[in-house]
């Protein structure tokens, strides 16, 4: 597929191009040949060449991607394994906050009723091509901060949890603190599973298919404080992709927590 923006690296990135510029610059054809290669990808994959696509500011291809990301459940907080938000250029912040908005517009359909302003409500209930109008005048070439968005739209803490972008400022801090001290509890992890005997049953990959289960359900847990197990269990699967039962998630839950307790203390315990 053409690419009409430049990428990243490139000095003129710093300029804005609204997407619907791109979009023009492709026929429907392209376009729906496009995401029918991409729907054949699986979730793996898909995810890794999102995240090529997104660094390398191959826009449509991007948008292509995150449209099946979309209609597969998988919220764009899941499609970046470190998102440098300081260093993003504009056409990158405009891309990630189309697709926060299409996630918002795809899979809370019924919350266009809480948006505060007639503009919001149509981003989120119009057709296509009002929702590339709308999202663009939101995002505003850039001037409009995310949090400021993510206000006018009256985001639960579960929406904004579920974007990569379109964050309020609490939000945001908390997210950037899960990811710092995530890095700790991934080592405490590992060191207690490196005190774990190895044997037929439980192996090395074993011990390392447990320590991203672990981290994984840690971090679905500090997404929402105080949810139940069904519903971390739930996130999980959207993480991860694999299914966990309400009780599994619990039992692993509990497990994480004992250990940080131990090694660390109550505050890393989600």
């Amino acid at each position: 597929m053409r690419q009409d923006a430049p990428t990243a690296a490139d000095p003129s990135a710093m300029s804005y191009t609204p997407f619907s510029s791109l979009l023009h610059a492709v026929t429907p054809a392209t376009l729906s040949e496009a995401r029918r290669r991409v729907a054949k990808l699986d979730r793996a994959d898909l995810i890794q060449r999102y995240r090529a696509a997104y660094a390398d500011g191959k826009r449509l291809t991007a948008y292509a991607m995150a449209g099946e990301l979309i209609e597969r459940g998988i919220p764009p907080c899941f499609w970046h394994e470190r998102l440098a938000l300081v260093s993003a250029s504009v056409n990158q912040l405009a891309d990630l906050a189309m697709a926060d908005l299409a996630w918002l517009r795809r899979q809370h359909p019924g919350h266009a009723s809480a948006a505060r302003y007639q503009r919001g409500k149509a981003l989120l209930t119009g057709s296509e091509t009002v929702f590339l109008r709308e999202a663009e005048f939101a995002f505003y070439a850039g001037k409009r901060p995310a949090w400021k968005l993510a206000g006018s739209l009256s985001m639960t803490k579960r929406q904004q949890w579920e974007s990569a972008y379109l964050r309020s400022t609490p939000i945001k801090r908390e997210a950037e603190a899960t990811a710092i001290l995530g890095e700790r509890v991934r080592q405490t992890l590992h060191d207690n599973l490196q005190t774990v005997h190895r044997t037929p049953t439980f192996s090395e990959a074993d011990a390392q298919a447990s320590l991203a289960r672990r981290h994984a359900l840690w971090h679905c847990s500090r997404m929402g404080k105080g949810e139940s197990a069904a519903m971390i269990a739930a996130r999980y699967m959207l993480l991860s992709g694999e299914t966990m039962t309400r009780q599994a998630a619990a039992k692993q839950l509990e497990k994480v927590r004992a250990v940080l307790r131990e090694k660390i203390g109550d505050y890393l315990c989600g």
